[in-house]
């Protein structure tokens, strides 16, 4: 297949918002994979007789949702699987979102859970033992959202390399 200005230009573009997607896995204020989608999607439109297919397109889309939701949720489940009570679950996600908001927020994003979760814990009336526990699986569940978003873009990244990369040099 013969090679386009408007395709050289869209594989440039597409890889761009790929590395901000990337950068945006572990900054809360941006979201990585959705950034990550919204560029492979707007290839396909904008190039359609590109070798990105609607099914990478649509399993990429789920990806990006269920990256979203695991993003919202991992710092309360980290939370609960080290004991923490409803009190501390509440704590990290309240954490996450308020940390968003202190500067730094790469800082922030993953301390707020911990800070959250520890201090909901503690003021309802739990140890610091079991406070600082749920404090810390707030922290790795934070930890392991960002990681999992992280392998999302990567999932999209080589797979669009390989179907652009086969079907225009291979």
């Amino acid at each position: 297949m013969e090679f386009s200005v408007l395709a050289g230009i869209g594989i440039i573009l597409v890889y761009l918002l790929l590395i901000v997607g990337a950068v945006g896995a572990f900054l809360p204020i941006l979201p990585g994979p959705a950034i990550a989608f919204v560029g492979v999607l707007l290839f396909k439109i904008f190039v359609p007789n590109s070798p990105v297919s609607w099914t990478f397109i649509i399993v990429s889309g789920l990806l990006t949702a269920v990256a979203q939701v695991v993003d919202f949720l991992m710092s309360w489940v980290g939370a609960k699987k080290f004991g923490a009570t409803w009190k501390g679950a509440l704590g990290a996600f309240v954490g996450a979102i308020v940390g968003i908001f202190i500067p730094p927020p790469l800082l922030w994003i993953f301390i707020g859970p911990l800070v959250g979760a520890f201090a909901f814990e503690f003021l309802g009336g739990a140890g610091l033992k079991v406070s600082t526990k749920a404090g810390l699986g707030a922290f790795i569940g934070t930890v392991l959202a960002s990681v999992f978003k992280f392998i999302v873009i990567v999932f999209m990244a080589l797979y669009f390399t390989l179907e652009v990369a086969f079907f225009y040099w291979g």
